[in-house]
């Protein structure tokens, strides 16, 4: 399976924040909004980093309460690791294991055109596993 089919199924909706916002705001969205992270964007509207509920707690643990009240740039990870619509799921979860990021933001000709998380992925690849036991099971009770 590639990118483009769990961005056709899940949609291509991608939260996002200024580089100015208040990190408690941030922690406010992702409750919300029940996700793991934002896209974090500058002021011509290109996403710059992400900021994810581990980069939050990390904060926290390190300055305290107050860095709730800094902008989202002073805990965003600026080293922004992308997919595009082709690539398969296999390779994203090499990455993603080495890399240890939960986020890509997709690019297809240099335009944001998603973001996939880890979940995404392994749901992806489930449903693949899926589909190929019964194709499996099929081809044993009948024959071909």
């Amino acid at each position: 399976m590639i990118v483009r089919q769990i961005l056709k199924s899940k949609g291509s909706t991608v939260t996002a924040v200024s580089v100015a916002e208040p990190v408690v705001n941030v922690a406010t969205l992702l409750t919300e909004a029940r996700i793991g992270a934002v896209l974090v964007h500058d002021a011509a509207g290109r996403p710059v980093g992400i900021l994810s509920e581990r980069d939050i707690i990390a904060g926290l643990a390190q300055e305290g309460a107050s860095i709730m009240d800094a902008p989202a740039e002073r805990l965003m990870s600026t080293d922004l690791i992308t997919c595009s619509p082709g690539d398969h799921i296999d390779e994203l979860m090499r990455i993603m294991t080495e890399r240890r990021v939960r986020h890509l933001p997709v690019l297809e000709r240099g335009h944001l055109a998603g973001i996939i998380s880890i979940g995404d992925v392994v749901k992806a690849r489930i449903g693949e596993l899926e589909t190929e036991g019964e194709a499996l099971q099929r081809y044993i009770a009948t024959g071909s």
